[in-house]
């Protein structure tokens, strides 16, 4: 099976890159349009002025060569050349060379105005009163006028753009985000799946998308149907089970009991006969041999059935309760396993559970230290039983169950087996969890809850009627 790509962008990211990639074009080619006509009006502008200020200059001195007070006639002629657009007048009384005047930028960049700004052309305008020459007017041409209001336009064109693609940008995304939640309510409802909750989505109103949420929800439907099928078929393979055993345990006491307390007995009498044999016969001492051999057998086999029967069905939960069961079981499980130390921490005093309920925490601790010994491969072993309150909030009052071990932890490829099902199903029974992790020391940790049936916060008197059968909780979610 091959490996899923990575994922190189978001679907989103993409939508709205065609429409901003769009604007920011639109936005080079108004400023890039401005840019390129800004020489042909500049060189217009400045004719203009040109233009103007010589009609005004012309009519000026034709007046002024007639005016009764001609410094008051040039004096006011300055003044209103100086408001004259793209052009500068200077007055030069004597023949010394005139320089162009200073530029001012007003804010304009200067590198902006050397690439606009043409070359400067200058014009003289003798000035004779009354026959008399009183020197000349010099006009040169000043169009940093226009660059400045072209530089403006500019900033204010590329801040009003910005402004609109920015506006626009936000309402590409929230536009995305809304065309998409359906895709992102197909992407929850997987991560659901996944996690085995088989939720069915909102109807999708978007028409490209419709089929796939309704093909999703009947997906999700039958899921959950054959979801529930199997937990019903494997409660009842766990019945089944349960019900062997005890049939079996049945078998080993009743029929091989007394068939290995008959041998026992038998071999006994045969020992008895042989003793009072007279001393004369050799048979006798052989014969008491074997009767002896015989029973040492049948108490071999005898233990090796007691054995069976407390694993198939300990009778130590139903005669002394969960506390010495589990007492019993780890102290077992430590005289075969002594190469790992076992210990069992009971937190409080537990309640008085039902047979199903006592039977699933003991199963639990039993499957749990088989897998220890099997696969962890763990020098420690901890196994903690407690009692949960559940306070005022949502959570229910409850057993707590935690093996923990310092092994070598879960494989990186690991599934759960017919063991790790079969305590997810009887936890699920009772509506409880199950979850299945790393340790502290790197090894397994394995936490099962079961919450208490809502009978067992009755006193002792009105509960001895429900002690026989369990009355499980709400069925909740377990992990695994």
């Amino acid at each position: 099976m091959s490996e899923p790509r990575v994922a190189r962008g978001s679907l989103r990211m993409r939508v709205m890159l065609i429409p901003t990639t769009v604007l920011l074009l639109g936005m080079l080619a108004a400023a890039a349009g401005t840019l390129y006509a800004a020489r042909a009006r500049i060189g217009s502008e400045t004719q203009s002025g040109v233009g103007m200020a010589s009609l005004l200059i012309g009519y000026a001195l034709d007046e002024l060569t007639t005016d009764r007070d001609p410094d008051t006639a040039l004096l006011r002629l300055r003044r209103e050349l100086a408001e004259v657009r793209h052009v500068r007048v200077v007055y030069r009384p004597d023949a010394t060379p005139s320089t162009p005047p200073s530029v001012e930028t007003g804010g304009t960049p200067r590198w902006f105005l050397a690439l606009f700004e043409p070359a400067r052309m200058m014009t003289s305008f003798p000035l004779i009163v009354r026959g008399v020459p009183r020197g000349e007017l010099v006009m040169w041409t000043w169009p940093a006028d226009e660059v400045a209001e072209i530089w403006n336009g500019l900033v204010f064109l590329a801040g009003l753009l910005a402004a609109v693609a920015t506006a626009i940008v936000i309402l590409l995304y929230s536009s995305a985000r809304f065309a998409l939640k359906p895709l992102h309510d197909l992407e929850q409802g997987l991560d659901r799946l996944e996690h085995g909750r088989f939720e069915a989505l909102a109807a999708i109103k978007v028409a490209e998308l419709q089929r796939i949420g309704e093909r999703f929800n009947r997906l999700a439907s039958s899921l959950a149907r054959s979801e529930e099928q199997n937990h019903r078929l494997v409660d009842r393979l766990l019945s089944v089970q349960e019900a062997e055993r005890k049939e079996l345990a049945r078998e080993l006491h009743d029929e091989y009991g007394a068939a290995l307390f008959g041998i026992r007995a038998a071999a006994s009498c045969i020992f008895d006969t042989a003793s009072a044999a007279s001393p004369s016969d050799p048979s006798a001492g052989e014969i008491s041999d074997r009767a002896q051999t015989i029973s040492r057998l049948a108490d071999t086999i005898q233990k090796q059935n007691y054995r069976i029967l407390d694993r198939i069905q300990p009778v130590v939960l139903h005669q002394m309760g969960l506390v010495e069961a589990l007492r019993h079981l780890v102290e077992t499980w430590q005289t075969t396993h002594r190469d790992c130390s076992c210990s069992l921490v009971l937190a409080a005093p537990l309640p008085a559970l039902c047979e199903d309920a006592s039977l699933a925490c003991y199963r639990i601790v039993q499957e749990c230290l088989t897998n220890v010994a099997r696969h962890a491969r763990a020098k420690r072993a901890q196994v903690v039983v407690e009692r949960e309150d559940g306070g005022t909030g949502e959570r229910s009052a409850g057993i707590r169950i935690i093996i923990e071990d310092d092994g070598v932890g879960l494989p990186e490829d690991f599934r759960s087996g017919f063991g790790f099902l079969g305590m997810n199903e009887r936890v699920r029974k009772f509506g409880g969890r199950l979850s299945v992790g790393k340790g502290l020391n790197s090894g397994t940790r394995v936490e099962a809850f079961i919450p208490l049936a809502p009978d067992f916060g009755l006193p002792q008197s009105e509960r001895a009627a429900s002690t026989q059968k369990c009355t499980p909780a709400a069925d909740v979610s377990v992990g695994s």
